[in-house]
């Protein structure tokens, strides 16, 4: 049956005391996660209401991605950081930090069979990282201006930026 956009509405709103920037659903549905001005990560478990915050990052959060069984969430600040979490943990603590980037990360993605990360900074590089451990796989430097965005072909063999 094909979605029917006169019919979307308001089905429930979550509420935190700084403006949110950002946000994304985890895979497995169960909470929706945001990245607000005061530098922190909120997760909403979805059939509670219950907010949950997460603290490790010194900026803004923008990216987030995942494990494919949804079991990991990796967040991308403008602080170069990238931080592995445990989505479902009662208080989530930082399972895993790496300094990126010099300056912003733009955007992180998640390759089509769940084992690397990639992200774009503002230094003009792209890079491959393990998702299970974090580990540098690649830097690809070339960029003559800030990368904004990227993105796997399905397939997993090629990637654009």
């Amino acid at each position: 049956m094909p979605a029917d956009p006169a019919q979307t509405h308001v089905a429930v709103t979550y509420d935190h005391n700084s403006p949110l920037i950002s946000c994304q659903f985890d895979p497995a549905g169960r909470y929706v996660f945001a990245g607000a001005q005061d530098n922190k990560v909120l997760r909403w478990d979805l059939a509670s209401g219950a907010k949950v915050e997460l603290v490790g990052h010194e900026s803004w959060v923008r990216g987030f991605a995942f494990s494919k069984d949804a079991a990991t969430l990796v967040t991308a600040g403008y602080d170069g950081r990238l931080i592995w979490w445990a989505t479902a943990a009662d208080q989530p603590a930082p399972v895993r930090t790496v300094e990126a980037h010099q300056g912003w990360i733009r955007t992180v993605v998640t390759s089509p069979d769940g084992q690397f990360l990639a992200t774009c900074g503002n230094d003009l590089k792209v890079k491959l990282w393990k998702l299970d451990d974090g580990s540098l796989v690649r830097e690809f430097p070339g960029h003559q201006r800030h990368v904004y965005n990227g993105a796997f072909h399905p397939d997993g063999k090629h990637r654009a930026s």
